[in-house]
């Protein structure tokens, strides 16, 4: 890695909205030779990832009854409950420096530091004596990665159950479901434990990770009010939160790249309204891909090698077919 200078930046807000927008403009302003942690708690909200179906993953109209927020991240992978005992921590660096096992090693840095022996486990999971208490997603774009993530502190496992795990009445078939894994707070683990603890200690082992490198830490201010509200204003847009809606949804189970996802064919008063892919594969520009395709759209704005361009178009021809099968178009 060439990283020089360090940035750190803590939401002083808890919006879910504000901080995914300050996460944007943030991957925006780090420049060449530059990593940044960024560090941010939400009030109640289900964050689901970027091609997830939000009515499959999420009982919605529960969680907007009891004040929560439904989010959608740009990022893909799996549905994530936020609340103020959850930590959220991002990485971001210019994709020459990205370095997902060094930033795991951050993290779990930080913990040691508080006594915890924490673990990597599954995909992307965060893992104590067995229970997982945080996961990761990344996301990449004109040349910049981004590695974000959760970390339950002392969250209330239930509300996961509460809102994560959707009506069988909405599904049809086998649909794609973030899977309610054993969860445990790490305040389990660690008697007096806190997000701010765990904050304090995760930009200590940021800085202690780039020996040498300048840290300079900065106010939301320094983003630049433009390339703030400009995502303030993207990430509450409901068709970006809650995606395509008709007066009929009809679901049936598939696969995208070999993962299991979801077809949606979406219906209104005058019929066929359009279809699009459901999935929680980390994988988000190549689903994105394929669902650009099956909407007739170019794909050439997602960063594909040529094989995986090759490949996506072989899975929107694959789902087309399928539609025509079913009778939906």
């Amino acid at each position: 890695m060439s990283v020089k200078r360090l940035i750190f930046l803590k939401s002083p807000g808890d919006n879910v909205f504000v901080n995914q927008a300050l996460e944007a403009a943030l991957t925006e302003y780090v420049g060449e030779d530059e990593a940044a942690l960024y560090l941010w708690s939400n009030s109640d909200a289900v964050v689901i990832g970027r091609n997830q179906d939000a009515y499959a993953e999420c009982r919605v109209d529960a969680l907007e009854s009891a004040g929560g927020m439904l989010a959608r991240r740009l990022s893909g992978g799996g549905a994530v409950w936020h609340d103020g005992g959850n930590l959220n921590f991002t990485f971001i660096s210019c994709e020459k420096d990205e370095d997902k096992d060094a930033n795991f090693g951050i993290v779990l840095s930080a913990l040691a530091s508080l006594g915890i022996r924490a673990e990597l486990g599954g995909r992307n999971d965060l893992m104590l004596n067995g229970a997982k208490f945080g996961g990761s997603a990344y996301y990449r774009r004109d040349g910049k990665a981004l590695h974000h993530g959760t970390v339950m502190v002392n969250t209330t496992p239930d509300a996961v159950a509460r809102y994560l795990t959707p009506p069988s009445e909405k599904f049809e078939g086998k649909a794609v479901k973030s899977v309610a894994s054993r969860v445990a707070p790490l305040e389990r683990a660690a008697a007096g434990i806190t997000v701010q603890s765990v904050g304090d200690a995760l930009r200590n082992a940021f800085a202690a990770a780039h020996p040498g490198a300048e840290m300079r830490e900065i106010l939301p201010v320094s983003l630049g009010a433009e390339r703030v509200m400009k995502w303030a204003g993207f990430f509450p847009r409901d068709d970006w939160r809650y995606g395509r809606r008709g007066t009929v949804v009809k679901r049936m189970p598939t696969e995208v790249f070999g993962e299991r996802a979801v077809l949606r064919a979406v219906f209104d008063e005058n019929g066929f309204a359009g279809a699009e892919l459901a999935s929680d594969s980390l994988d988000a520009d190549g689903v994105s891909a394929v669902n650009a395709l099956l909407a007739g759209k170019d794909a050439a704005a997602f960063p594909l090698a040529a094989d995986k361009a090759e490949a996506a178009a072989k899975e929107a021809e694959k789902l087309r077919a399928r539609l025509k099968e079913e009778g939906c178009v």
